[in-house]
């Protein structure tokens, strides 16, 4: 840089000092100087340096000496001198100009490569248009120049006709290289401008198209590869945005989108059978334990209102299930999800009505009881399980085997046992305590083994014996 620098200085300081033959001397070869010092400074410029540095060096060395010759009023051998520089200078910039334009169309393409990656025909249609009419310009001029250089090759008649060529090829090549670089130049900012732009709209779409992934995902209980597969998409997009390539981030953001729906939709329409499934499950055995209970003891006694209640829950249970059930088959099946939910939330409010009602009607049998037999309490109760069923564990544990009966086991029965809690409310233990093996707090199944927790206190874990 620093030797480029000198060569400019050296070769102003010539055109000053010819500039003053001017009055000494009409002989002197005031044109064929100055030709020579511009076709230097243009091969100077056009980094013919680095490209031809033979042929520079020998054009700056008798540029130089021209001007030493004028100095000297030595017009024949400066002309001489200023002659050889221009043929130096115009061998450099055959060699020159050709690499160099083709090394600025490499540049300009790159660029628009990298603008058009950063999404700039999205978000800056204009600038990334400008930026491909002028490389297009460019190759034209190229394919120009070459034809015309092809052609001064060929020329071995005519020498002006052949220079001439030659001035026009070098010219050519010329104009195409600034075409790239005005390609180049447009695509840099073309890119920061679409960087600016889009950047923020592709992240925030990003994170929209996840959020539908993660609901795909929260109703596919059992998981699903499609979904995790998107998801790596959208992470892949993330990563194009951090290194500007915001086209393919764009292309892998809207493919995941179209997933993602159809996904959504897919794993909701599951779930909403699934669920659907369930509340019939839940709904059916609050209406077997409601159908045994009998409504003409509970309506004649104080549990009058309670029983109405459980009556008004259970309706409304079923009511709900069969508004799932409807809108399942007219695929709305959010909403259905929705009754279902409902339905499982009334029937088990429900089936904990029912418990209570028959806990109620057994104190009274056992105070009617206690009267008939002249304060002696004889009280019937649930029979004993047998060893087969429970197992003593330590700790205060225990360990209950399932089995078929009618009416059938559920966690409900299971704690009202005597020999558990004799309480159907505590329920919720038994399931917290077996979480890992019931999957649907409503259904459990024959020779199930199910660890008991103690009555009160903290659960914590099961021993393993």
């Amino acid at each position: 840089m620093l030797k480029k620098k000198k060569t400019s200085v050296f070769l102003s300081a010539l055109v000053l000092f010819g500039a003053g033959f001017v009055n000494c001397s009409q002989e002197l070869p005031l044109k064929e100087l100055a030709l020579a010092k511009s076709q230097v400074e243009r091969a100077e410029r056009l980094s013919a340096e680095e490209f031809a540095p033979e042929e520079f060096s020998e054009a700056k060395k008798n540029l130089v000496a021209a001007n030493e010759f004028a100095a000297e009023e030595k017009a024949s051998e400066s002309k001489k001198s200023a002659d050889y520089s221009i043929s130096k200078a115009y061998d450099a910039l055959e060699k020159t100009l050709p690499k160099l334009a083709a090394k600025s169309r490499e540049e300009a393409v790159a660029a628009i490569d990298a603008a058009d990656e950063a999404y700039a025909s999205e978000y800056t249609p204009e600038e990334y248009k400008r930026a491909v009419s002028a490389r297009d310009a460019g190759e034209t001029k190229l394919a120009q120049a070459d034809a015309s250089l092809a052609s001064y090759l060929r020329e071995d008649k005519d020498e002006s006709a052949k220079e001439l060529k030659r001035t026009v090829a070098l010219q050519e090549y010329e104009d195409a290289h600034n075409q790239f670089q005005e390609a180049s130049k447009i695509s840099v900012e073309a890119k920061k401008v679409a960087l600016e732009k889009s950047g923020g709209a592709l992240v925030k779409s990003a994170d929209e198209v996840d959020v539908l992934l993660d609901k795909a995902a929260s109703y596919s209980k059992a998981g699903n590869p499609a979904i995790d597969e998107e998801k790596a998409r959208v992470a892949s997009a993330r990563e194009d945005i951090q290194a500007g390539k915001l086209k393919s981030a764009d292309e892998k953001i809207k493919t995941a989108r179209l997933a993602s729906a159809s996904l959504l939709q897919d794993s909701i329409k599951d779930h909403a059978k699934n669920r659907n499934a369930q509340a019939r499950e839940v709904v059916e055995d609050a209406n077997v334990r409601f159908g045994e209970l009998n409504a003409e003891t509970y309506l004649k006694s104080n549990a009058k209102e309670s029983y109405a209640s459980t009556q008004e829950n259970l309706g409304a249970s079923n009511e709900s299930l069969q508004a799932s059930g409807n809108l399942l088959e007219q695929d709305k099946f959010e909403d259905s999800i929705t009754q279902s939910e409902e339905a499982i939330r009334l029937a088990e409010i429900s089936i904990d009505q029912i418990e209570t009602l028959k806990g109620k009607n057994n104190v009274a049998k056992k105070d009617r009881k206690t009267v008939e037999t002249d304060n002696t309490t004889t009280e019937t109760k649930e029979p004993k399980a047998t060893s087969a069923q429970v197992e003593e564990l330590s700790g205060g544990w225990k360990r209950y085997t399932v089995e078929k009966s009618n009416p059938a086991d559920c966690l409900w029965r299971i704690a009202d046992r005597e020999d558990i809690y004799s309480d159907a409310k505590l329920w919720p233990r038994i399931f917290e305590a077996n979480r890992k093996n019931i999957r649907n707090k409503n259904l459990i199944y024959p020779k199930q083994k199910l660890n008991i927790p103690p009555k009160t206190g903290k659960i914590g874990k099961a021993p393993k014996e």
